[in-house]
């Protein structure tokens, strides 16, 4: 669930919804339970041994050293590490992600056998298998600069050698040589453009080369490709999403990515900086955020974290000392409301509604006092605030829904609430939910053909929704 449960199902939810969990967690649950599997040993043995041609099976988890470092480096910034995880662990973490990256064209898309008598590509040559090893044992051997130097030659050999580019790259991220490590991470790509942990580190170096279009762009092609299996990336790449999100004023994906963190149980000042920007509304990363806005961004970051954990109790005690603080600040009696909209719809209606005194045009406010009324079915009361919603954003398609909604359920126009639903669909053509309200809408006008032709359409977005879901 929703930290802050304030939409129905099929609309967007300002910290995140059931669906952006649901589809996040599902993302991972394959490969997370590959990678339990014994059946995973074998797997684990044959893409290594395909990495340099060398008999390296029995040793599979030995070559991931660099990229536990990598992890680490990383994760460390921004996730506190779970008490009792084992350097073990993270070691398996790493090579679950390297798996991922060199096997994931192998799982997604198997190739098909080859035909007996069929030749295979050409062997690889002594030179570049003298090289691959000594880079190898250069960097399991912790000489990055030698390493580096002995990969190069590699690959001049073989440029297409995707461990080659991963290491070079990963070598090149933890000396902080972010623009030599983005180069790397194209190389590879250009040869392996599914590799998920691949689109992720180039995106963690574009950001750090503030090429941050770029980079948002690649974190989120590495998060559809799928990072399951190896959390800490995963959460990394979606800490970095959530900062870019802000900056491109994208709050509400910003807040639901952080809210998503914060249930499974991170936690960080890093989170809580990332949390309060985005729902203060400032489009800007943390290295950008003014001094003197410090202060308020971290109150508000850490009450609205505590509000994703479920811990009332310190939210609002938290809210109510940042209300006395900031008393006529805009933004802050809406958020208190969304942390109290589960536990005490009354309080966070009068919340609501004092946002309205500050900021009277504030429409995510008129919305959440308007939905909690048709949560109701007070229709009546629900009008004026949907209405004024609507008035606010005319391209807010779930304010256009709400109010048709609540104009044909109260029976004060029916005619025009059919018409605020029709651009409710127009609007967000894919919404179910606005199909059914549609549908309904027609029945109470007699036009029984329009209205099972929407029912038809709301049952066939439900299912398309169900199965991508399920993906």
């Amino acid at each position: 669930m929703s930290a802050f449960p304030l939409a129905g199902p099929s609309e967007p939810r300002p910290l995140g919804s059931d669906r952006l969990v649901g589809q996040e967690q599902n993302r991972g649950r394959s490969l997370t339970v590959a990678a339990r599997s014994a059946r995973m040993r074998p797997f684990v043995s044959r893409i290594f041994d395909s990495f340099s041609g060398s008999d390296r099976g029995a040793e599979a988890l030995t070559g991931t050293r660099l990229l536990t470092r990598t992890v680490q480096k990383v994760a460390g910034a921004v996730l506190e590490p779970s008490q009792g995880r084992s350097k073990t662990l993270l070691t398996m973490l790493a090579a679950f992600a390297v798996i991922a990256l060199f096997g994931l064209s192998l799982t997604a898309q198997p190739a098909p056998s080859a035909k007996p008598g069929t030749p295979k590509g050409p062997p690889d040559s002594p030179a570049f298998l003298a090289l691959a090893a000594k880079a190898q044992a250069a960097r399991e051997a912790g000489n990055p600069d030698e390493a580096l130097r002995l990969y190069r030659q590699a690959l001049d050999l073989k440029p297409a050698w995707a461990e080659g580019w991963w290491f070079t790259g990963t070598i090149y991220y933890e000396a902080d040589q972010y623009a030599q490590g983005r180069d790397a991470f194209r190389h590879l790509l250009s040869n392996a453009p599914k590799m998920a942990t691949g689109w992720a580190m180039l995106g963690l170096c574009e950001f750090q080369t503030k090429q941050y279009e770029e980079a948002l762009a690649h974190l989120q092609r590495a998060n559809t490709l799928g990072l399951g299996g190896h959390e800490e990336i995963r959460d990394v790449v979606n800490y970095h999403r959530a900062l870019l999100f802000s900056r491109e004023g994208e709050f509400d994906q910003a807040m639901g990515l952080v809210a998503l963190a914060i249930t499974r149980g991170k936690d960080s000042p890093q989170l809580v900086e990332a949390m309060g920007i985005a729902a203060l509304r400032k489009p800007v990363i943390p290295s950008e955020l003014p001094p003197t806005e410090r202060e308020i961004v971290m109150d508000v970051g850490r009450a609205l974290c505590d509000g994703s954990a479920r811990r009332i109790a310190d939210a609002t005690t938290e809210f109510d000392l940042i209300l006395k603080k900031y008393p006529d600040t805009p933004q802050l009696h809406y958020l208190y409301g969304l942390v109290l909209i589960g536990a005490d719809p009354d309080k966070a209606l009068e919340q609501f509604k004092a946002e309205l005194v500050i900021s009277p045009r504030h429409a995510e406010a008129l919305y959440s006092i308007a939905r909690e009324y048709d949560k109701r079915s007070d229709f009546a009361a629900a009008l004026p605030y949907a209405k004024r919603t609507v008035d606010v954003n005319p391209n807010f398609g779930p304010g256009h829904a709400l109010w048709g909604k609540a104009l044909v359920e109260s029976g004060s126009d029916v005619k025009l609430g059919l018409s605020e639903i029709e651009t409710a669909v127009k609007l967000n053509p894919a919404n179910p939910q606005n199909h059914y309200l549609l549908s309904m809408a027609y029945a109470k006008l007699g036009r029984s053909a329009d209205a099972a032709r929407e029912r038809a359409e709301f049952i066939n977005l439900r299912k398309d929704s169900t199965q991508a879901e399920e993906k």
